[in-house]
């Protein structure tokens, strides 16, 4: 048989999913031509098609070595790509995206632009790929994936409709129509409808997860445990439930239960992750006191926890000879300033590597090495300090004559739930924008939508902003602060400057289900949505509350 036949012969057991005789068949003509580029591609795309991927890869790569070709091409980077490699299969998918036809193609590369939040890129191929498979349902999750990730959620809408209509068994058109029920009509009854679908469709991962979410959002608590313990039951390893759990108890003030699954969580993900700090930390404290020796304190979280944890340190400054916080770049400074006053407290930047210690704490873990609850939360009265020097560069652009508050509307954060309930467009704070004798003041730092440049009244601090020391000292000039959940409204809260908290329908647990007032912070007011659907009773609120300190 001439190696054509046998090729075609190889291709026909492909097709039938007799991928063993096809691999004997290409095998053996590799045995008499091992630098058949041609063969070895074929072979390399056959091992992708039964999941063999580390074959996959190492042959095609072969054959890429010998002669390059569009198919060759085509299935590294689709090989890469599932092997998690994004940066190379990006790189290989881009010299044939514009080439190519193949669904799996397109399907990887726009995975990974929107990996690399390259999201009008991806979008734009998503949209030719649309054109190419218009009746494909992978296809159409993949734009409307992408219309999310634009912004475009009322396209986004329209076209899940059109998904789940035309394939009502597919599990993630229900899925993603039930995020976007969530997102752009904060709809929580209809999204549980959806997330229902889902898990009786087959998809229980997902169904029992997103129901768990879902009720608790809908503070349904006892609800939101039961499916979580079904998701555990399926998934007794996965390290995220902990957290979910550990949310749902802390939200009621349940301190004990909520406090063992955070810190399970933190120190068992912290293992997980390939280059998180914490798999380095060693002789994790007890919360006793150790005289003679040293505790280095990892600042693990974002900004906005490190801030509403570190005034636990003060509590047990004394219990060590030294203590040692190792905090990334854009803190130290911060920090530096926050505990100059006290002789055995350093700040270091991370980079790296951990300042010698005995004892290591996590600082999210604080209250628990304490054994504290929150019906005590200590140091509620502003416990940080900015900059003298900062402060007064500030104070000397404020207009003396008006009132001067700082504003912020865009949440950081990774996870995209929890970022888009903190965030609002800028276009909702209008009705008090134009409140007479009122200087506004924007402190946030690349916000991701652009159209705060249409107000051109606002005066932009946050894109002269190094660090937050920068932010400290903007904040501690101004009159008042408001501000959306971020960062900054616990920057705000910490320095003791009176700020308006703007909060969603479901805020996140650290707000419990306060209304008017925080126990963290006795600076802050809270402006809370009493309807899902409508931010004008809290936005009428927060221009009362300027109105009235105007006058």
């Amino acid at each position: 048989m001439d190696i054509v036949s046998q090729v075609n012969s190889a291709l026909e057991y492909t097709k039938q999913k007799k991928y063993e005789e096809a691999e004997r068949i290409y095998l053996d003509t590799l045995s008499k031509d091992e630098n058949n580029a041609v063969v070895l591609s074929l072979l390399g795309l056959m091992y992708i098609n039964c999941k063999k991927l580390k074959k996959a890869e190492k042959v095609l790569q072969k054959s890429y070595n010998i002669k390059p070709s569009i198919p060759t091409i085509e299935g590294l980077g689709i090989v890469k790509g599932y092997l998690g490699k994004t940066k190379e299969a990006g790189a290989f998918l881009e010299q044939v995206i514009d080439k190519t036809k193949n669904f799996d193609v397109f399907d990887r590369y726009i995975d990974y632009l929107l990996s690399k939040k390259q999201n009008k890129k991806a979008y734009e191929y998503a949209l030719k790929c649309q054109k190419l498979y218009p009746l494909k349902k992978e296809s159409m999750l993949n734009l409307v994936n992408c219309q999310m990730n634009t912004g475009m959620l009322k396209e986004a809408f329209k076209l899940c409709e059109q998904l789940v209509k035309s394939f009502p068994q597919y599990s993630e058109g229900w899925l993603k129509l039930g995020f976007i029920y969530e997102m752009l009509f904060h709809d929580d009854d209809m999204a549980y409808q959806c997330f229902k679908n889902v898990l009786e469709l087959g998809n229980s991962a997902q169904g029992y997860y997103n129901l768990a979410i879902c009720s608790y959002k809908r503070e349904k608590f006892g609800e939101a445990i039961s499916y979580m313990d079904e998701f555990k039951k399926l998934y007794p390893k996965n390290i995220s439930s902990d957290f979910t759990y550990a949310v749902i108890y802390m939200k009621q003030r349940r301190f004990k239960e909520g406090i063992k699954y955070y810190s399970k969580y933190i120190l068992e993900s912290g293992l997980e992750e390939k280059n998180n700090p914490i798999k380095n930390l060693k002789n994790l404290w007890d919360g006793k006191k150790y005289k003679n020796e040293t505790l280095m304190i990892w600042g693990d979280q974002g900004v906005g926890d490190l801030i509403m944890f570190s005034r636990y340190i003060f509590k047990f400054k004394d219990y060590f000879k030294e203590i040692k916080l190792c905090l990334r770049p854009s803190v130290k400074d911060l920090f530096k300033n926050v505990f100059k006053s006290c002789k055995n407290i350093k700040v270091y930047s991370y980079k790296g590597r951990f300042p010698k210690y005995d004892k290591s704490a996590i600082m999210s873990c604080l209250p628990w090495y304490l054994e504290e609850s929150y019906e005590n939360i200590p140091y509620s009265e502003g416990y940080m300090d900015a900059d003298k020097k900062i402060i007064e560069r500030y104070r000397e652009q404020l207009d003396s004559k008006k009132l001067n508050i700082g504003i912020c509307w865009e949440a950081g954060g990774s996870a995209w739930r929890e970022q888009l309930n903190r965030t609002l467009n800028i276009s909702l704070y209008e009705p008090f924008l134009d409140i007479k004798n009122v200087q506004f003041y924007s402190l946030q730092v690349k916000p991701t939508m652009d159209n705060y440049k249409d107000y051109k009244s606002i005066i932009d601090w946050g894109c002269g902003f190094k660090d937050f020391n920068d932010t400290a000292g903007a904040i501690k000039s101004l009159d008042l602060i408001v501000s959306v959940d971020t960062s900054v409204a616990h920057l705000a809260g910490a320095l003791g400057v009176k700020t308006f908290l703007i909060l969603p329908y479901c805020s996140d647990w650290r707000w419990f289900d306060d209304t008017k007032t925080t126990p963290w912070y006795r600076s802050v007011k809270l402006f809370k949505q009493d309807n899902p659907k409508s931010w004008d009773n809290v936005i009428g609120n927060v221009k009362k509350g300027i109105e009235k300190i105007v006058k």
